[in-house]
């Protein structure tokens, strides 16, 4: 069943993806970085923030012994987590920044390269960096005014301009090349699948194609691993119910958020959207990563 349903989503990633290049490339639509910043917010909060909802399961599965009190543990754990990430973006915002990259990377490179238990949850691989730096660095490599400008904005500064050579990107998109078509144990869908991402972050906006990827891959995996796979729908739940309830509190909070930060900060409502999407991503990510890991330790 799973793997039917993953046909099809890979078909509506690589379908949405030959849908931005004709927008972007084929017509004359201008779809501007403001326009972009809502795409992100309106999709991020409708399908990339609700699947970290799935993490009380796990969080009840790890703290059951101490039963009724599961969700207290669980829940000041994550916040402890999350507070701490977000300290370090207030009082060092360069080194949180680098650091979320770093953490981004393994995630991605994680879930990857252990997606539908292929790699039995392999946690130190090389594959699972190399998998992370293409889908993190490639828009910073090809994309790197427009990304520093996004970061800018994260870091509240401007970055040093730099620009990297043409030997060097192509060099990159060799060696990614050659670790998507030589990597084992993988399905011709799959490697058209990573090829696309690498094209997309080459080509497409760094918004756009950061949508694709983490909405329209990353997110929807593990919409899919915790229904099918770890079963991590709450028992008093419907699959249907479920969705709605963690969709629905996911856009009321990031509404909410990117108001108070428009009002608070006096800024611009698509600076708000950046700060809130990047830096709230970057502060659950964390905790959200080590939940997800510790299920699968041996």
């Amino acid at each position: 069943m799973i793997k039917i349903i993953d046909k099809w989503r890979q078909g509506i990633f690589i379908l949405l993806s030959f849908l931005c290049f004709a927008i972007f490339f084929l017509t004359s639509l201008n779809i501007n970085t403001q326009i972009q910043s809502y795409m992100l917010f309106f999709l991020v909060s409708l399908i990339g923030i609700p699947h970290g909802f799935f993490d009380f399961s796990i969080g009840k599965n790890i703290f059951q012994r101490f039963r009724k009190l599961w969700l207290l543990y669980f829940v000041s754990i994550y916040i402890l987590i999350t507070f701490f990430y977000f300290s370090i973006w207030v009082y060092l915002p360069g080194i949180a920044l680098i650091s979320f990259l770093l953490i981004a990377s393994y995630h991605f490179g994680y879930e990857e390269f252990n997606y539908l238990g292929k790699n039995k949850h392999s946690f130190i691989n090389l594959s699972i960096f190399i998998k992370g730096l293409i889908i993190v660095f490639t828009p910073v490599l090809f994309h790197y005014e427009q990304v520093s400008r996004l970061f800018s904005i994260l870091v509240g500064y401007d970055l040093t301009k730099f620009e990297f050579t043409d030997f060097q990107k192509n060099t990159f998109i060799a060696l990614s090349i050659f670790h998507v078509l030589f990597e084992k144990a993988r399905d011709i869908f799959y490697k058209i699948e990573c090829l696309i991402y690498l094209v997309n972050f080459i080509f497409l906006p760094p918004l756009i194609s950061f949508i694709l990827y983490f909405c329209f891959s990353h997110s929807i995996k593990h919409f899919l691993e915790s229904i099918y796979i770890s079963k991590n729908v709450p028992d008093n739940f419907s699959v249907k119910n479920f969705l709605v309830l963690i969709i629905s509190c996911s856009i009321i909070i990031s509404f909410i958020s990117v108001v108070f930060i428009s009002k608070y900060q006096d800024i611009s409502l698509s600076i708000s959207i950046i700060k809130f999407i990047f830096i709230s991503l970057a502060c659950l990510t964390l905790p959200h990563m080590i939940f997800n890991m510790i299920p699968n330790r041996k």
